[in-house]
């Protein structure tokens, strides 16, 4: 049976857990110790917006940036601790849900998703930094 991108998001989300605005928001505010990545390309991030802190690495080049095992200068060494918390987002949730599942995969222990991404954020009322 072929896989769809809808099955892989729902596959990545059944795999991880899932905080909403105000959870991320609170942790923002207490300055927990965290990398929220945006998963949505750079075009995208910079129409946009990012939630504040966050990174940008769009879910194509996650592959090898947050690997250990390739050359130095494919590396993002933002993304190289496999202890620290990662919130995964973009537009909808639905790409970092995947971005998510790989990671998890690739060994990083606290991985969660922000549940419906940027625009459910804005639609709870939070700001974005351009």
């Amino acid at each position: 049976m072929n896989t769809t991108f809808n099955k892989l998001v729902e596959e990545s989300k059944s795999s991880l857990e899932t905080i909403d605005s105000q959870t991320l928001n609170n942790m923002i505010e207490n300055k927990e110790d965290m990398t929220i990545i945006d998963v949505n390309d750079k075009e995208e991030v910079e129409s946009r917006g990012m939630i504040k802190g966050a990174i940008n690495v769009s879910l194509g080049t996650l592959y090898y940036k947050a690997d250990q095992e390739v050359p130095e200068d494919f590396k993002d060494d933002r993304i190289q601790d496999r202890n620290k918390k990662v919130v995964m987002t973009c537009g909808l949730g639905l790409c970092a849900a995947i971005g998510g599942k790989l990671l998890k995969d690739m060994g990083f222990k606290d991985v969660v998703l922000l549940e419906g991404g940027v625009k459910k954020w804005q639609e709870d009322g939070y700001k974005l930094d351009n």
